[in-house]
């Protein structure tokens, strides 16, 4: 685990398939894909569109995944490749 240098939030690192490390928060969430166009990352590094599944939608049939942290951070612009 590691602390983001922009918000000091803690963060875990994922290898996609395409071989780049991507932040993500440490929670992991279920997924409704094809439901929405965010992305999220499953522990083999998969990238899924989706949307994150409300509380009373929530099953274990559903796949998990997590967020990537430049969602949820308030400095990611900060990082952003100009």
């Amino acid at each position: 685990m590691s602390i983001c240098r922009g918000c000091g939030a803690s963060i875990d690192w994922i290898t996609t398939t395409k071989g780049k490390s991507m932040p993500v928060d440490p929670e992991p969430v279920f997924i409704i894909e094809g439901a929405g166009k965010d992305r999220f990352v499953t522990d083999e590094g998969e990238v899924i569109l989706g949307r994150r599944a409300l509380p009373e939608e929530e099953s274990h049939d559903l796949p998990v995944a997590f967020v990537p942290h430049w969602k949820t951070c308030p400095n990611a612009g900060d990082f952003r490749r100009k």
